[in-house]
């Protein structure tokens, strides 16, 4: 894995918000999870099946309980204390900051949101 962070910042889906891409916390992820699944595969596939139906539970059309934001935050806090998983930060360099600044900056003036609020 490089030194350098691969960070991007894009429209998202509809121009309605920016999207913010960060490959090394994402591979550190991927990595911490697999670590921890080699030490305690039970624990680990009973968190990640407790928050798959979390999730799975809010997307299924038969399902009348509705959304539940605190049931799906609960059972990813309890991922990551089983998995040990870090929190997803990362230190920037000077130069990839102000990058990343002008990225952040041209994406966010092209949100929907951003010409809605100006022709206001």
């Amino acid at each position: 894995m490089s030194q350098t962070p691969q960070l991007s910042a894009r429209l998202g889906g509809y121009g309605l918000g920016v999207v913010l891409r960060v490959d090394a916390i994402r591979a550190e992820t991927l990595d911490q999870l697999a670590r921890a699944w080699a030490d305690d595969q039970t624990a680990v596939t009973d968190a990640l099946d407790r928050l798959a139906a979390m999730v799975q539970r809010t997307r299924d059309p038969d399902d009348d309980t509705g959304w539940h934001p605190a049931a799906i935050d609960a059972a990813r806090d309890d991922l990551e204390t089983v998995t040990g998983l870090d929190a997803a930060e990362v230190t920037l360099r000077h130069d990839t900051a102000i990058g990343l600044a002008s990225e952040l900056n041209s994406a966010a003036g092209a949100t929907f949101t951003a010409h809605t609020r100006a022709a206001a």
